[in-house]
């Protein structure tokens, strides 16, 4: 079974809580990513900016442009250690309806991100995220041309 650090992305890109809101959206666009974590002056991580956030008209009022990071983000991080299972960043993405989850060693200083795009990536490869035989799991192993069990 993989743990999170086998699939996390190490190299992490933030935003700054002072960044203009246009600025934070043409590097999110720029870089392909649709959200970051967002660090305060200090450097420490306040929360995190996504594209939905960046479009939420009730966060926008209409216009970007007077807008900073720190107006726009959700100021909640969720977290998970990197010695954690894999699947466990899985199932708080799935219950969380959120798209990244920021890993943090044990001094609480971020190592590395699980984005959706590196479970996919694990899937795609073939890495084996969960244990065949592993009960409550949530997901069915099948082939592919096997009918679904109703």
């Amino acid at each position: 079974m993989l743990n999170i650090a086998d699939i996390m992305t190490r190299d992490v890109f933030t935003l700054e809580a002072s960044c203009s809101a246009v600025d934070a959206a043409a590097e999110l666009s720029v870089r392909g990513f649709t959200g970051a974590p967002v660090r305060d002056a200090r450097g420490r991580l306040v929360g995190v900016l996504s594209r939905s956030d960046l479009m939420d008209p009730e966060r926008t009022q209409g216009s970007l442009e007077t807008k900073e990071v720190a107006e726009l983000m959700t100021p909640a991080l969720f977290t998970l250690r990197p010695h954690a299972p894999a699947i466990q960043a899985i199932r708080l993405m799935v219950r969380e309806g959120i798209h990244r989850v920021v890993i943090v060693d044990d001094a609480g200083k971020m190592v590395g991100i699980v984005t959706s795009s590196d479970v996919l990536g694990a899937l795609v490869r073939g890495d084996e995220i969960l244990e065949p035989s592993m009960p409550g799991a949530g997901f069915e192993r099948r082939r592919a041309d096997a009918p679904a069990r109703a």
